[in-house]
């Protein structure tokens, strides 16, 4: 089966989902930009990578390129796991038969009144839509009311093999090793539940007097850049801004945190965070008590209330053996059942049923 790829670059766990198709007698094409490092890789697993960029959901001419390729090569099917690169590949498509698939990592954020909605995911034309969780699976179907059987629950997988080698020094961060620290790595948005997590940590803080707060990542919320100018946060808070190394950093910490309030699929830095044997607390928004199980690799509070967030981070902090063994179960979950053979044996059945289909 011939697979083109439309993208607009790729990460870690993408590009090792492609090396892996292979193998299962699907032979992917990637057309797009992507970084060098990645080009490299997808040539060492024997997948070609072609020069193609889409600037915007309405770019005609990239259409008309891709379009031209198509009749050319006339490939089986085509995934564009991006908003940009699916509306150009539905264009594309238009009239040749092929199939396209579509992927969806978050909830939220699509409506029947919005044409970049109809153009991309709700577009009659998307023969199936990997969903990230069962979160944005049931967003699909029962909020869009999008078909059923056109969704299919595939989590994005990873391997904890990628996550080795020695963990940075404490020190280098200003963090003495007797601290407790409480890492968050994300986009800081007011939907990442910052201003929750602030107001949990300076309750836990009589309880919890060495907790560190390590934050990586653009802060992009105003009330908590606000609240962090309290002289409260002085030397409690340490903020690294953008790391393009940021999954490194989580072992650093002795919890990991997602207190998102909304619209979260699958969190990729928690994932890296449990495979490197971290223990999580995240909130149950989205996905993630999907991802996480409560009480057996972590701990899963409600949304947007700092009590149970305080409480979590008080019970980690004054039991070690109980961070060990939700960091050890925590690895092995991600081990098994986020692996990312996982998700190619998935996504390759899903495709081949699509063939089918077509045929």
């Amino acid at each position: 089966m011939r697979l083109w790829v439309c993208v607009d670059g790729l990460d870690r766990a993408e590009t090792e989902l492609l090396r892996r198709l292979p193998a299962r007698d699907i032979h992917p094409v990637v057309c797009g930009r992507v970084a060098a490092a990645t080009g490299d890789a997808l040539r060492a697993g024997g997948i070609p990578a072609r020069d193609f960029t889409a600037r915007h959901r309405l770019d005609f001419a990239a259409a008309r390129r891709l379009r031209d390729a198509l009749a050319m090569e006339r490939p089986d099917i085509l995934y564009a796991p991006q908003n940009t690169t699916l509306a150009v590949a539905l264009r594309a498509a238009r009239g040749t038969g092929i199939p396209v698939v579509a992927y969806r990592g978050t909830t939220g954020h699509l409506s029947w009144w919005d044409p970049a909605s109809r153009w991309t995911y709700l577009h009659s034309r998307v023969a199936a839509i990997v969903c990230v969780s069962d979160a944005v699976r049931r967003y699909l179907a029962e909020t869009m009311k999008l078909p059923p059987a056109r969704l299919e629950t595939i989590y994005k997988g990873h391997d904890p093999a990628w996550y080795t080698g020695e963990p940075p020094a404490r020190a280098d961060f200003d963090l003495a090793e007797d601290d407790f620290v409480v890492g968050l790595t994300a986009r800081i948005r007011p939907v990442k539940g910052g201003m929750t997590l602030l107001a949990a940590a300076r309750a836990a803080t009589a309880r919890i007097p060495r907790l560190r707060l390590l934050l990586a990542g653009e802060l992009c919320d105003r009330r908590v850049e606000r609240e962090l100018r309290d002289p409260f946060w002085r030397g409690r808070v340490v903020r690294l801004g953008f790391r393009a190394d940021a999954w490194r950093l989580a072992r650093l910490a002795d919890v990991f945190v997602m207190p998102s309030l909304e619209r979260e699929g699958l969190p990729r830095a928690v994932i890296e965070a449990m495979a490197q044997g971290v223990p999580v607390v995240v909130s149950d928004a989205g996905g993630m008590p999907e991802l996480v199980r409560d009480g057996v690799c972590g701990r899963v509070v409600p949304a947007g209330q700092p009590a149970p967030l305080a409480e979590a981070l008080t019970e980690l902090a004054n039991d070690t053996p109980l961070r060990r063994r939700y960091g050890e179960a925590a690895r092995a979950r991600i081990a098994r059942d986020f692996h990312v053979d996982e998700t190619a044996r998935r996504f390759a059945d899903l495709l081949r049923r699509i063939a089918a289909d077509v045929r």
